[in-house]
């Protein structure tokens, strides 16, 4: 028997799919470190690498902290970056782009592209469900872009790719789940969730969304992994959406 856990009978039309860990195995820590000690190399002839590191990880812990509904996160980062370089940062700018357009896909080495994460999302779109990238919009579209052509998603038809370009918060906030359901113009209820991370991505169950969390690059303690409506491996996704989701009518 189909069990629906949408709230109030409504049929899931929305499905968001973080990206690193969940669509992309990565060791997340190892793929962090690595970007830092790329990304100081790049700007080394303007700020010395572990003051740029120092800023660089202030600058996004501002940029997840922030509540501004009037401000792009890519606003408030560089805000946050130019109280820390002052008249330094308009010739860091260039190197930052400089490396993002020719270096940045190097990173690629550090991840394992996988089967199950193009099979997961196709199969939703073989449902007829709208399809969000909901990674964390700490980088660039052109980073984002580069992260899901190494998974293999790159060329799916994405209603919503959120960057730090287009979004006003970060995960853990709710506020960054509502607002791409007002994007999209659904309820949350009409969502899930799909993330590998306890903290981020099941925090959309605060604003009524579903979440199914994605255990083979767990990010926090199987407790908190229980908090979600389902959880297992990403190629479990379809199956356990088909008996615990109310899909439409005749699907």
């Amino acid at each position: 028997k189909r069990i629906c856990i949408l709230g109030s009978g409504l049929l899931l039309q929305v499905v968001l799919f973080d990206l690193d860990g969940t669509l992309l195995p990565m060791d997340h820590k190892e793929f962090i470190s690595e970007y830092l000690k790329e990304l100081s190399r790049a700007v080394v002839s303007v700020v010395e690498p572990d003051y740029f590191a120092r800023a660089l990880r202030g600058s996004i812990g501002a940029t997840i902290a922030d509540r501004s509904p009037e401000l792009t996160n890519a606003e408030v980062f560089w805000a946050a970056f130019r109280a820390h370089m002052e008249n330094r940062t308009e010739l860091i700018k260039p190197l930052f782009e400089q490396f993002y357009t020719e270096d940045f896909h190097k990173l690629g080495r550090m991840t394992r592209p996988c089967s199950e994460a193009r099979a997961s999302v196709e199969a939703m779109l073989k449902k007829g469900k709208r399809i969000v990238l909901a990674t964390n919009p700490l980088f660039p579209l052109s980073a984002i872009r580069d992260r899901m052509a190494w998974a293999g998603v790159d060329d799916l038809p994405w209603e919503l790719v959120t960057s730090y370009e287009d979004m006003h918060f970060c995960k853990p906030n709710p506020e960054y789940y509502l607002e791409i359901v007002r994007k999209l113009k659904v309820e949350p209820g009409e969502c899930l969730m799909v993330g590998n991370d306890t903290r981020e991505d099941l925090v959309a169950k605060n604003i009524g969304m579903p979440a199914y969390l994605a255990t083979d690059c767990l990010i926090g303690g199987t407790e908190e992994a229980a908090n979600a409506d389902g959880h297992g491996s990403l190629s479990n996704l379809t199956d356990w959406c088909s008996l615990h989701l109310n899909w439409r009518s005749g699907s």
